[in-house]
């Protein structure tokens, strides 16, 4: 009889779902990292042995490529921000706390560690293996190849703990910078936020233009009842960045989380953002805003599983796809037997502005309680040429008339953003990426 406490995940159980060609670039790719980054064995040796390494026979990875991971890697040397010619806090205005690292180190120099009453902050190199949160057998990196690697090669990262009833004064900023040719990253932020607190934190990746390289980020976090947990998330990397990214949120009662994914620039992106929601009354938030152009790559994968009743969750995705760019979203909601009274919402919107572009979009629920009230849709189409005629007859010039509908298209997305200059910037950036010489980013 088929188990219905258990979500029944895309990747269902096949005779096979390796592919020799691939596994074998895959174990070759790994001996080059083991080399160079002179990792000794661990736990997670025998997943990247057993599990099958990505391929387009994958239905999570049809539209995804990743041939690109397969490249010459550099070995790993100590650089700091200063000698990137880096800035530590790539926002302009902001007022945060932040920690820095550089092709995966830290730069302790760079950085601004919060010292506050009940809040640990350190990178997590310093932090002792039992201090850490846990990776047992039901964790991600025993199920996905990619999260295996972080699993095997990730050291540093963000160590956070937020105690009950505690609220960060002011945003924490975790900026990651790629520079070099070669470069391979590996990142694991473990973050545990308490009851009743509340944090607000920014993801912010960056590289240098003639950059080659990787970057693997794991994030896990666990939300207490009644916790606050606002993540923005941008993707700004300039040079030809492979860059792979994992969010796993566990939520208790009452708890709310929001996380805005924002792809400015990126060579290859994917997003896999995964969020189970194991107290009654807790929220999931999931926005995002995709704009690549030429042959830009981007991919944005979300899990959402309902386990309690009287949950919601709400994801808004919004892409506009330029030159031979290619964009996929696969949005899953799950909704257990015991999930009453669930309201889950899905919706993603793309617009195509060149006929060479590439969207492919597969929203998915699959529901097994019977009082539940879920949603999902997805629309890709190009810009409205009535709305265009419309600016024009008004002496608006047609890259105006565009800008101001890509404004429009994306701001609904932008007004969640919960630090405001990070809305400015990623504006800013946006409108210098595009050359949209009319757009403002003196928002109110």
């Amino acid at each position: 009889m088929r188990d219905l406490s258990k979500p029944q995940v895309m990747d269902r159980p096949r005779k096979s779902t390796q592919n020799s060609k691939a596994q074998e670039a895959g174990r070759k790719w790994v001996e080059q990292l083991e080399k160079q980054l002179e990792a000794a064995t661990s736990q997670f040796d025998e997943a990247l042995a057993t599990l099958p390494v990505p391929h387009r026979r994958v239905e999570r990875w049809k539209y995804t490529p990743v041939n690109g991971w397969w490249r010459a890697i550099g070995k790993r040397a100590q650089i700091t921000a200063k000698q990137a010619g880096c800035e530590p806090c790539p926002i302009p205005g902001l007022d945060a706390y932040r920690l820095v690292f550089v092709n995966g180190e830290f730069d302790a120099e760079a950085s601004d560690l919060p010292v506050y009453p009940g809040i640990v902050c350190s990178p997590l190199s310093l932090v002792p293996q039992t201090d850490q949160a846990p990776r047992g057998s039901n964790s991600l990196e025993q199920e996905d190849w990619f999260a295996a690697l972080n699993g095997k090669f990730a050291k540093e990262g963000l160590f956070l703990r937020i105690g009950d009833g505690i609220s960060l004064d002011r945003p924490l900023l975790v900026h990651h910078h790629s520079t070099g040719e070669g470069c391979a990253a590996f990142l694991r932020h473990d973050i545990e936020i308490g009851v009743n607190a509340e944090i607000k934190l920014i993801h912010w990746s960056t590289a240098s233009q003639p950059s080659r390289g990787v970057v693997n980020i794991s994030t896990k976090a666990t939300v207490g009842s009644n916790g606050r947990f606002q993540l923005d998330k941008v993707q700004d990397e300039e040079g030809h960045i492979q860059h792979m990214a994992f969010e796993e949120i566990q939520q208790a009662q009452d708890s709310r989380v929001d996380v805005y994914t924002m792809t400015i620039r990126g060579q290859w992106v994917r997003n896999d953002a995964s969020f189970r929601l194991d107290g009654k009354g807790a929220h999931a938030e999931l926005n995002g805003i995709y704009l690549p152009d030429n042959t830009e790559f981007v991919d944005n994968h979300t899990t959402v599983d309902h386990r309690a009743a009287h949950c919601t969750s709400s994801e808004h995705y919004k892409g506009i796809l330029y030159g031979k760019s290619t964009g996929v979203f696969n949005g899953k909601v799950f909704v257990r037997p015991d999930a009453q009274q669930t309201n889950a919402y899905q919706q993603n919107a793309n617009i195509l502005v060149s006929d060479q572009a590439t969207m492919n979009a597969k929203p998915e629920l699959e529901i097994y309680a019977d009082d539940v009230k879920c949603s999902h849709g997805c629309t890709i189409g190009q810009f409205d040429e009535e709305a265009l005629f419309y600016a024009q007859s008004r002496g608006v010039g047609v890259d105006a008339a565009k800008a101001m509908l890509v404004h429009a298209f994306i701001d609904e997305i932008l007004d969640g953003v919960a630090v405001h200059e990070v809305r400015l910037e990623v504006n800013h950036r946006l409108a210098e990426k595009h050359q949209w010489t009319e757009w403002s980013d003196h928002l109110e």
